[in-house]
């Protein structure tokens, strides 16, 4: 498995989802807000998770696995990023797959799915993803679990198919094998180039607020007033003489 490849100062393919308002772990402003730090000189520090470290040490399983199924020979470990010719997104592939004109169709023993047609040809090379979930099988994946990070990765490489290889809950694997989507081609450009405005802003341009937290956070960036200087002991001891007076009242 190789680490990061693309620029933190950019979109990358597998911040998609959460640049599209899709990933259930990140807000668009909680992105938004670490790319530009990143842009302003701060370190990315996070280190993964234990979920994760599984999907690092199981990824070459899981390509290996699905090329098999497949048919195809592929490269791994990628170590050089692909990058869009015209907008500003970049793409670090787990694979590329070789394809030699094969044929694939529905074939649901083996766990293979054909998005969109009957049927599609394995025509030159093809981006290779890899997913591991605890979830149970989809018939579609979630968005955020490969579809939109694999169509920028077509965006990217200009590669003409692409296989989708998830491992759920570590017994049952299935492929999806897919091609450029026009409709979700153009969502990607527009979100790109909107968050590109976005995090190259003097000031933040926030996107919709997602949630309670997201509100909190926003908020909490916005201009602070200046603190005021309360005197405790003056607190007190005005609270004291009012109660004295309230005791003198209630004695007389």
């Amino acid at each position: 498995m190789v680490g990061k490849i693309t620029d933190n100062k950019k979109a990358s393919c597998s911040l998609l989802p959460a640049i599209m308002g899709h990933s259930p772990w990140q807000t668009q402003n909680e992105t938004m807000k670490k790319v530009r730090g990143y842009i302003a000189g701060d370190e990315d520090t996070w280190e993964g998770n234990e979920a994760t470290g599984w999907g690092n040490r199981l990824e070459e399983t899981v390509l290996k696995e699905g090329c098999a199924r497949l048919g195809i020979e592929a490269k791994l470990n990628i170590t050089t990023a692909a990058i869009h010719p015209t907008i500003p997104l970049e793409a670090s592939l787990d694979g590329i797959g070789e394809g030699d004109d094969q044929i694939i169709e529905d074939d649901l023993e083996r766990g293979i799915y054909v998005c969109g047609d009957t049927s599609i040809k394995l025509e030159g090379p093809g981006v290779l993803e890899a997913k591991v979930t605890r979830n149970r099988p989809e018939d579609f994946p979630a968005l955020y679990r490969g579809p939109l990070q694999m169509q920028g990765q077509m965006m990217c490489t200009g590669y003409k198919w692409s296989a989708l290889m998830v491992l759920y809950g570590g017994v049952e694997m299935r492929i999806w094998v897919m091609t450029p989507h026009a409709k979700t081609v153009k969502a990607i450009e527009d979100a790109v180039l909107d968050f590109e405005k976005r995090i190259l802003a003097k000031e933040p341009r926030w996107y919709d607020l997602a949630s309670g937290a997201d509100a909190a956070m926003v908020y909490s960036l916005g201009d602070q007033e200046e603190p005021i200087d309360l005197d405790a002991s003056d607190m007190a001891r005005e609270y004291i003489a009012l109660k004295d007076q309230i005791k003198e009242g209630q004695d007389a």
